[in-house]
């Protein structure tokens, strides 16, 4: 047995033939999040990422292949190799390379095309027993053969043109030539499709920086085929190929992405000659806790409290996004560009780090970013913790960074009210840490950041937007809320700026519900403006039941169905409050509500009518307010 580490250059490029063995597995890889595609697409844009940036590359180690080789194969026929372990790594670099192919075609990028092809052909000769098969570098399992050579041998619209024709395959795509999203549709088809579309994203996500299309898929297929590396394995004549899987493929326990740093850190401390036994027992040993191991969820990935740290530390560092899945790999890459003079140098700033996010997981009110770490806590949003790393690691003034993280708070806080995305969240967090680093000022540098980004995707939203967001967002309504804890949380920092010294001290937190004032069922107790009762709740009901309405009747329930989902209709109650007055009537819960502790709920029950109008004029008061809670400057 052989074993030797290959760029997939080598590996894929030889006059060769892979062949799945009969017995494998059909094709499984999946492009459902958190499967093997989107993992594999994640280190391969990194590797491309890599290259476009002009940064240090490391090789990326893609696994191990196992194979081997019938004996006396005959001269001039192309060399196979059956796939004991690695057909689904080997088959997905074969796909990933005709989808290299495919979007260099609809780039015009007509260069890639021979070049991908070399790897994906054994070129033809005389020699050749078998023309028709040897020509292909992977020969499938029969279940996936036809299909795979359907993807290879075709563009994408003659793909397209074969699977319409084929009884086969026609129903697995749709008339507009898109691929359907059923999980009966085969995973070759799928991940071929996914591959593509992302690789078109990232094409369009680079030219912000101004790279050309060429560029992008030149750096995707030098990542790919010098970036990832496989361990080959090839197996002698009296070696036991199934006792050699079962071994790898056994039940022991893998290394943690934890483990795998702590090697790495102790291994390079010994070729530094720094005392590791002095380093553990002084640096390294509080990370031994319990509590690090402990896996908690973050946003959709649940993981060792110790990966979530180190993802966090390395973005608060390098000012660029991570692949969680690598945290490991991403680790040591910061590491060795960080280039500490020491090992103890190195672990004394991840121990800085470690105590911020320890402070924010045990919810430490004496610290600077409690507030802001609430507000994380609540969002569910641990996108912004590299920043909070970042910002408590600066030899700043505790005011500079009370305003910093107060700044933050109402930048996440403002986009929830007007109902902008969080997706571009990671990019706002390097690019505004980024910025700050290059600056001699870093506050007044993140400020001027933060201000000056642009577009519904990242910026700040101004006063204006904020109060009209209060009086005509639908932000909770029966087809579309804001999550309740958020609301809660907008509504109980307001109660709590209203409050003087005069009022009882109370607690507004989890225990409060929220409540529509004007009930979101108002049809039977709630007449409209004109001073008839409406039917029902919306137009489209009382059509649905033949209800004739007149155009004022429809234009007052549209509105009123609109003005009811708003901010200025929503306030807090307790829970036995809430069921009590429920759908009942302005007179009813005007009285309900004036015996209330809190101001939120006095002030409205001080309106002799509550409607469309003072629906109006309290959205505009709250707003004043909100404005004043969290204003851009973090004042």
């Amino acid at each position: 047995m052989r074993a030797d580490p290959f760029p997939l250059e080598t590996v894929l490029g030889e006059k060769q033939q892979w062949v799945v063995p009969v017995y494998q597995r059909h094709y499984e890889w999946e492009t459902k999040q958190d499967k093997q595609l989107p993992k594999f697409w994640d280190d391969w844009k990194d590797k491309a990422i890599e290259r476009l940036d002009s940064r240090t590359q490391f090789p990326h180690f893609f696994g191990a292949i196992i194979c081997s080789e019938l004996p006396n194969q005959r001269y001039g026929t192309v060399r196979q190799r059956f796939l004991v372990d690695g057909q689904q790594r080997i088959t997905t670099f074969q796909l990933a390379l005709i989808a290299i192919r495919e979007v260099a075609r609809d780039f015009e990028v007509l260069r890639l095309l021979d070049v991908t092809n070399a790897y994906l052909f054994n070129e033809r000769s005389s020699s050749m027993e078998d023309p028709e098969r040897e020509c292909f570098k992977l020969w499938p399992s029969s279940f996936d053969r036809s299909l795979y050579q359907g993807i290879v041998k075709r563009s994408l619209d003659e793909l397209r043109n074969y699977l319409r024709a084929s009884k086969e395959y026609q129903y697995y795509i749709y008339k507009n030539g898109k691929l359907k999203t059923g999980s009966w549709v085969p995973n070759l088809l799928r991940v071929f499709w996914y591959l593509s579309q992302e690789m078109k994203d990232f094409i369009q996500e680079r030219e912000e920086y101004g790279e050309k299309p060429e560029e992008v898929l030149e750096a995707l297929l030098d990542g790919f085929l010098s970036g990832f590396q496989v361990v080959l394995i090839q197996l002698d004549q009296n070696d036991d190929a199934q006792e050699i899987f079962a071994s790898l493929n056994g039940l022991g326990k893998p290394l943690s992405p934890f483990d795998l740093i702590r090697n790495d850190v102790f291994h390079r401390a010994q070729k530094t000659r720094e005392d590791a036994q002095k380093l553990f027992d002084e640096r390294w040993k509080v990370f031994e806790q319990r509590f690090w191991s402990k896996e908690v969820k973050q946003g959709r990935l649940k993981r060792a409290r110790a990966d979530h740290l180190i993802a966090h530390a390395v973005v608060a560092e390098t000012a660029r996004e991570v692949n969680v899945g690598k945290v490991a790999t991403e680790y040591q890459h910061y590491a060795r560009e960080r280039a500490f003079p020491t090992i103890a140098e190195e672990l004394d700033l991840l121990r800085e780090h470690a105590a911020t996010y320890r402070a924010m997981e045990d919810r430490d009110e004496s610290a600077v970013f409690a507030k802001l770490a609430k507000v994380l806590q609540i969002w569910d949003m641990s996108t912004f913790h590299p920043l909070v790393l970042w910002i408590n690691a600066q030899p700043l003034e505790e005011q500079d960074k009370t305003r910093l993280f107060s700044v933050v708070e109402s930048y996440i806080v403002r986009r929830e009210i007007c109902g902008l995305t969080s997706r571009n969240y990671n990019k706002v967090v390097t690019g505004v840490i980024r910025n700050a680093k290059e600056q001699n000022d870093p506050v007044s540098a993140f400020l001027k950041h933060l201000a000056s980004l642009s577009g519904d995707a990242s910026r700040m939203p101004s006063d204006m937007e904020v109060e009209e967001a209060f009086a005509r967002r639908e932000t909770y309504s029966r087809y579309s809320s804001t999550p309740r804890p958020r609301l809660r949380y907008i509504l109980n920092k307001i109660e709590h700026m209203k409050r003087d010294k005069f009022d009882e001290t109370i607690v507004t937190s989890e225990n409060l519900t929220i409540e529509h004032i004007m009930p979101q069922s108002w049809a039977e107790n709630w007449p409209l403006p004109n001073g008839l009762t409406a039917p029902c709740e919306s137009t489209w009901e009382a059509a649905y039941n033949g209800h004739a309405l007149d155009d004022e009747t429809k234009t007052l329930m549209d509105e009123r169905e609109q003005a009811v989902a708003t901010l200025g209709n929503l306030t807090l109650v307790t829970g036995p409050l809430n069921a009590g007055i429920g759908n009942s009537g302005w007179m009813t819960k005007r009285e309900r509500l004036g015996k209330s502790l809190l101001a939120l709920n006095r002030e409205v029950a001080a309106n002799e009518t509550w409607d469309e109008l003072a629906i109006e004029r309290r959205a505009a008061d709250l707003a004043k307010l909100a404005n004043n809670i969290w204003n851009a400057q973090g004042t």
